[in-house]
């Protein structure tokens, strides 16, 4: 077990593992330090008085602070500096509210290094995967933990981390062989738990798979145990899992449908897709609570012009109500733009955000402000190169550390 810092370029010190670029990096984050006489905010800062406060009020101070202010500040002072090895001070990150959702993303085939996205202050940071083993891939990520999959068909020995402190922890390895199958993280902040679900994509010889099993790891009893058969003749897409209110969803092929699995029944079934033979591209996202299905329909011959849509499953699970239709003028943009060529969905808070295959241009879909918008271009890659990506909450006190309950 490690820990990770920060790193930023001219705007700001932050460490070593963090660059960051955007609108608001160099700003006042908030917090006056001036000398006896001077003023902040028209308050006179008495270091009579604010010399004096109290520890434990100063950490609960710093808690609330947005994380890249808190790792600039760590460099004032050695006590500051270890506070992120402070189980004490990690208890009060995870009292106070709720990190606001940013967005973890990748060059595909490239897993080295990854780039964070507030949307919030419009930021862009650089991260740097280099404490972990070689010829790992991201598959899942859940609480400000990310589950990685090593690249290699067999037995799949995964590895659970926390980015930001580099807290990780080797998992041991699958009962079941696989290739590449489909992955689900699910993190329990109240009991500090998590559970993975991976299914699918079974070796049943060398150079054949099927989609047969589910196996779950619960880090409360740190090992592997067998789960619910998938559906017959089901045709998974590999690797992607999305949670929402105790189900793992995945969408399934030839006619499209989504599968679910009840975590606590350890149960498959089947939801039928809407439109599901105009589908193009279908993506699962979680956005506020709510199953949303993202896709392009592209039927010659319906009587509305080609688009990209989202549908939200309704609460009884057996039918789709339509949220959202991308404007004419923008789908033909981006249809222009990403060269028609897949595009994939990330789901986090109330933000939809779509990246393209050939491409590192990203829209991004508000539910609360129903507006689309083009986010600030990525300045760590290349204009060509296309992003995939994960919701990510960033959390100090997510801990990969299984704890043995059972």
């Amino acid at each position: 077990m490690q820990s990770n810092a920060m790193q930023t370029d001219e705007s700001g010190e932050m460490g070593n593992i963090l660059q960051g670029y955007g609108p608001y990096m160099g700003m006042g984050m908030g917090i006056g330090f001036g000398r006896e006489g001077e003023s902040s905010s028209s308050n006179n800062m008495d270091p009579r008085i604010w010399s004096m406060l109290p520890l434990k009020l100063i950490n609960r101070v710093l808690a609330f602070l947005p994380l890249p202010s808190f790792f600039r500040l760590r460099v004032v002072c050695k006590h500051w500096y270890r506070l992120m090895f402070s189980d004490s001070f990690l208890e009060v990150c995870g009292e106070v509210s709720p990190p606001r959702p940013w967005f973890l993303l990748f060059r595909r085939g490239i897993w080295t290094e990854g780039f964070l996205y507030d949307p919030f202050s419009k930021t862009w940071f650089k991260i740097s995967f280099a404490f972990l083993p070689p010829r790992f891939t991201v598959a899942a990520s859940s609480g400000g933990l990310l589950c990685w999959v090593p690249e290699e068909a067999g037995c799949k020995t995964m590895i659970i981390c926390n980015p930001l402190t580099e807290n990780f922890m080797l998992l041991p390895p699958t009962m079941k062989e696989r290739f590449v199958p489909s992955v689900g993280l699910v993190v329990d902040r109240a009991t500090k738990s998590y559970k993975i679900v991976v299914a699918g994509d079974d070796l049943i010889s060398p150079f054949a798979v099927k989609n047969l099993t589910t196996e779950v790891f619960d880090s409360t009893c740190p090992y592997w145990r067998m789960s619910g058969p998938l559906p017959r003749l089901c045709s998974l897409e590999s690797g992607k899992m999305t949670y929402t209110n105790g189900f793992l969803y995945c969408m399934n092929y030839s006619p499209f449908s989504v599968l679910a699995y009840d975590i606590s029944q350890g149960v498959w079934s089947k939801i039928q897709a809407p439109m599901r033979r105009f589908l193009k591209t279908p993506n699962l996202v979680e956005c506020r609570g709510r199953l949303v299905l993202v896709a392009a329909v592209q039927k010659s011959k319906l009587n509305v012009p080609k688009s990209i849509r989202m549908w939200g499953l309704q609460q009884s699970k057996n039918g789709w109500v339509e949220l959202e239709r991308m404007p004419q003028d923008l789908y033909e943009e981006f249809m222009r733009v990403s060269e028609e060529e897949a595009f994939t969905c990330i789901g986090h808070g109330n933000i939809i955000l779509i990246t393209m295959s050939k491409s590192p241009e990203m829209l991004m879909y508000d539910f609360y402000e129903k507006t689309w918008c083009w986010i600030p271009h990525c300045p760590f890659v290349d204009s060509r190169e296309g992003l995939q990506g994960f919701p990510f909450d960033p959390r100090l006190e997510a801990s990969a550390t299984a704890m043995e309950m059972c």
